[in-house]
Formats: C-alpha cells, structure tokens, sequence
C-alpha cells in the first residue's frame, strides 16, 4: 500500500460517513480496512504512524490549544489521529499553515479521535478471523516482522510541506498573532465559550477602596483594551489563573510587566488608545461574581 492508497480509503470513509459522529467513522474505517490484505492492513498502520508522527509538531500544538482541544500530551495525540481522519486537504493544509483550521466545518465535533489510531488493529483482528480463526496473532505482534518499505517512508516524507516550527515553549498570548482565523472565529461571546478557550487571565481594578475583579480571554489586545477603558483606576492588575503576575498599572502607567515581549504587544494596542488615535475593543469581559454565578448554576468546577 502506498500514501495514495492510505488517503483514498480514508477519504472514502468520510464519504460514506458524511454528518455521522465519530463511532459511526470508527466502525466504517474498521469495515473498510478489513477489506484489505494482512500485508495491507499493516502497511495502512505504518503509514498511519508516519502521518501521525510528522504532525508531532509545536505549531499545530498550538492550534489545537486554540481551537480549544485538549491540549495535554495525550490529548495532541489524539488531536493529531483527528486531524488525518479528516483526510488529506485537511491534513496537508493544516501542515501547510495550521491557521487553515478555522475553515474546517464542525458542528459538535471533538477535536480528538484515540479510537482512530486503533482502527487498524480491529481491522487486522477481523480479516485475520475469517482468513484463518485458528491462527493466535494480533496487528502489533505481526508488525515485528514487517516494516514500510523504504521508498513508501521517503515518499511520504517528500510530500510533506515544509514550514518552520515554533518554540515549544509557547506563551498563549501569541495565540491570536499566530492563528488570527482561528482565535477570531473562536472569540468569547458568552461563558461557555469564555470557558472552553482554557485562556483566560483576571483583571483586578483598583478604584478609590473598591476593587472589582474581571475574567477574559488572555491576548495583548484584550488587555490594552481591558487598560484604556479604565481610565479613571487608581491601579490595575492583570494575573493568570494561578495569580502569577502578568501585568500592573499605576493610574494609567504600566508599571510592571515581566514579559517584556508582551509588553510591547500591550503598548502597541494601548498606546493609540491613550491618545485618542483609537478606541478600546469590546469583548466579552464578565466579573468574577458572574462567572462564580454561572459554574454553580451550571454545576461546573472552576
């Protein structure tokens, strides 16, 4: 089997399973693997495992987080088995730019797909029952003995676009900057979805002996709008969700921001603001007390 035939049964499957969830795809993709040899169910595996791993890379890690997948190590492992099963034009364009993601339609879908990467062990274990029910051997232990071939892995390697990965330690402020498409569509408009970014920073303004206490999506351009539509603070402070600083004010002067990279992406939105070249965005902004009121009425943990 080469890489042709790997992406022309998967995108078969997403024929055949067009508006379906995911167990639906799942069994379809078992079914129709199963109609393969044993040489080609393991092939199919392999090439699986190339594609899977060559999208082992920072930059959709990022993407997936701001989709808003789970973006643990296991959660990019399954998020990555997601985004072959959505064929090859998603794969290849996401590998292209990740940002391409925005345009992928979804309704309800989960961006991760684990039972995926196993569909090739049913389908061995189902063709090996009917080919010989006696014979005690599974996908794995076969594939001690057999490898892709070399020139299958180097053309797989060869169609792979080329694009230069980020740092992996990458801060979620950049988010926005690096997949403007995807953050924009996906931009709060209520608490669910303020919730579902995993990206959110409080903001403590200090007026006269009042301090009021606020929950927003974490970018620098939130937060300059978050600093110019509060003039009239005495101080203003910006925490993650742990309450590590990430930025103060006195009056309307930053006064402290450890990331100095962060800071000039802040003063680059704010100072326009200052000088009444610009207005602050809006953008979906709650308090403390809002959102504590939502996760009881919703019985969600937070």
């Amino acid at each position: 089997m080469n890489k042709d035939q790997f992406w022309q049964i998967i995108d078969s499957i997403n024929e055949s399973t067009a508006g379906m969830d995911q167990e639906s795809h799942r069994v379809r993709a078992i079914d129709k693997i199963a109609h393969c040899s044993l040489e080609e169910i393991m092939d199919w595996h392999l090439i699986l495992t190339e594609y899977h791993n060559a999208a082992y890379r920072y930059d959709l890690w990022a993407a997936s987080a701001a989709l808003g997948a789970h973006y643990t190590d296991d959660g990019f492992i399954d998020f990555r088995y997601w985004l072959i099963s959505r064929g090859k034009e998603v794969y290849m364009n996401a590998m292209r730019d990740p940002d391409s993601l925005a345009a992928v339609p979804r309704k309800q879908e989960q961006l991760n797909f684990e039972a995926f990467g196993s569909v090739a062990y049913n389908a061995y274990e189902a063709k090996l029952f009917r080919v010989d029910p006696h014979r005690l051997e599974d996908l794995f232990s076969a594939l001690n003995a057999h490898t892709l071939a070399p020139d299958i892995k180097a053309d797989i390697q060869a169609g792979l676009p080329d694009r230069q990965d980020i740092d992996g330690d990458w801060p979620a402020w950049m988010l926005p900057e690096w997949f403007p498409n995807i953050c924009k569509a996906r931009a709060p408009k209520d608490m669910k979805e303020l919730l579902s970014t995993g990206n959110m920073v409080y903001g403590y303004v200090h007026k006269k002996s009042k301090r009021t206490q606020y929950v927003f999506q974490y970018t620098p351009e939130n937060i300059a709008s978050f600093l110019g539509s509060r003039p009239d603070a005495s101080a203003i402070i910006v925490t993650d969700t742990l309450d590590r600083l990430i930025l103060r004010t006195v009056g309307n002067f930053i006064d402290e921001c450890p990331d100095k990279l962060l800071l000039e992406k802040v003063k680059k939105y704010l100072i326009p603001i200052q000088t009444g070249r610009a207005e602050a965005k809006p953008f979906f902004c709650p308090t403390q007390d809002e959102l504590a009121k939502y996760c009881d009425r919703e019985h969600i943990w937070f």
